[in-house]
């Protein structure tokens, strides 16, 4: 199959494709006398293996790990759950940062709105900005 092909099969484009060659994660293809990359159907199966772990958040120097894994004879869970296990607890921690994020707009956006109400209004984050210490000073 031709790069185009499995690009539609696997729903990458042809240029991903090609990034994923020059970064060793796909073995690059035979080519025929033309030039033409010729993929086989391992190749495929690679593919969409790396776009479904990049998909749950793995970075590509993570999609190596996991395709040497899975390269193997023998395929240990063990690993692969404490990666899974490890992506997941970066999630949730990324979740309450953006929990937090949503109170903290919400709460600037009440203020926004109530100094909106007053004749001489002033932006309160604005002028927040210059009177307080960002939380992160000490």
């Amino acid at each position: 199959m031709q790069i185009g092909t499995v690009a539609k099969q696997v729903g990458l484009t042809p240029d991903a494709i090609r990034f994923y060659e020059r970064n060793a994660l796909l073995p690059r293809p035979p080519r025929t006398p033309g030039g033409f990359r010729q993929y086989a159907d391992t190749d495929l199966q690679t593919l969409e293996f790396i776009r479904r772990v990049q998909n749950l958040g793995f970075t590509l120097k993570e999609v190596r790990q996991l395709l040497g894994l899975r390269r193997r004879r023998f395929q240990p869970c063990a690993p692969v759950r404490r990666r899974l296990e490890q992506k997941l607890s970066h999630v949730r921690c990324k979740l309450a940062d953006l929990h937090k994020l949503e109170q903290e707009l919400r709460t600037a956006l009440r203020a926004c709105k109530k100094e909106l109400r007053r004749r001489t209004a002033r932006c309160p984050l604005l002028s927040e900005s210059v009177n307080r210490k960002p939380e992160n000073v000490k």
